[in-house]
């Protein structure tokens, strides 16, 4: 994949992912027991095809590396601990506070890319940054800091923490085969959750069956597939800008679905939003930074 078909594929991901708040504050189950459905079907779907590929026959799990196994481990826990996060904020605050939390994950990234070395930063990558900084500000409903909105925004922005820390794992790692880095995110990210199943509820209704198919299948597995990919091909600069997008996406698909309010102030956010990436992406692109600078091995 080429920086620029990834680029293309980082939108497709983006308006994928952003459909998830939505649906998760749809479907009646709680937290635990959907992480464990959407994680179980998405860890089923890819150990059919590697499987398939003859990548996880028993002689192959026997010749994995210890390196090979701590990368599976590392990639499924920090995002098995993301999405723990990430839908308590959701079923604490609501869709758009849980949206709000996690739109830090492009600011985290930044700094976390920066700090390691994994990406250019220069000056209007910074003034791109802020400016979507603003506009999520801008983006963001009014809520009482006293109320459990609050809670749920703080939960959403250490999820988006963790949610950081996967792309830098991922480029650190890209030497072990990136649909194996997959297989281990899902399947050691569904053994977090199920260790989590005493606190599970199932309050399960027919009715949410299409949803959880698509949250499980296409949103976790086709969604993440693609992202994982993504995430090994550009830099950590171009993919924090790109995240501002998911904000105004969720929020637009909130109200068009769940009939949650948007003002003007919201829609001016999102304009700030649009702009924003259009500056990054061009510098980026103009400094041919678009792709990753993958780091050796510890």
């Amino acid at each position: 994949m080429t920086p620029q078909q990834a680029l293309l594929a980082a939108l497709l991901a983006t308006l994928v992912f952003s459909s998830a708040p939505t649906c998760i504050r749809a479907v009646q189950l709680d937290s635990i027991s959907l992480g464990i459905v959407r994680l179980g079907m998405a860890s089923l779907a890819m150990t059919c095809v590697l499987v398939a590929q003859r990548k996880l026959t028993f002689a192959e799990l026997r010749s994995w590396s210890a390196y090979t196994w701590k990368v599976l481990l590392l990639v499924g826990l920090t995002f098995g601990i993301h999405w723990v996060l990430f839908f308590l904020s959701i079923k604490v605050g609501s869709a758009a506070i849980g949206a709000i939390g996690f739109s830090t994950y492009g600011l985290q990234l930044l700094i976390l890319g920066w700090i390691l070395g994994l990406s250019r930063v220069t000056r209007l990558d910074i003034a791109g940054l802020l400016l979507a900084l603003i506009g999520t500000i801008l983006l963001m409903p009014a809520y009482d800091w006293g109320n459990r909105q609050t809670l749920g925004l703080v939960i959403g922005i250490l999820s988006g923490f963790f949610a950081a820390c996967l792309p830098l794992l991922h480029q650190r790692h890209s030497q072990v085969d990136v649909q194996l880095r997959t297989w281990g995110q899902f399947t050691i990210s569904l053994l977090v959750f199920l260790c989590l199943w005493p606190y599970a509820e199932w309050n399960f209704q027919t009715s949410d069956i299409p949803l959880l198919l698509y949250l499980g299948f296409f949103v976790a597995w086709v969604g993440h597939v693609l992202w994982i990919r993504i995430t090994t091909v550009l830099s950590t600069t171009t993919l924090s800008i790109l995240t501002y997008l998911y904000l105004p996406t969720s929020l637009m698909i909130s109200f068009l679905v769940l009939g949650e309010k948007l003002s003007p102030r919201m829609l001016v956010g999102t304009v700030l939003v649009l702009l924003a990436n259009a500056m990054v992406l061009w510098n980026q692109a103009r400094n041919r930074s678009l792709e990753a600078k993958l780091a050796e091995p510890a």
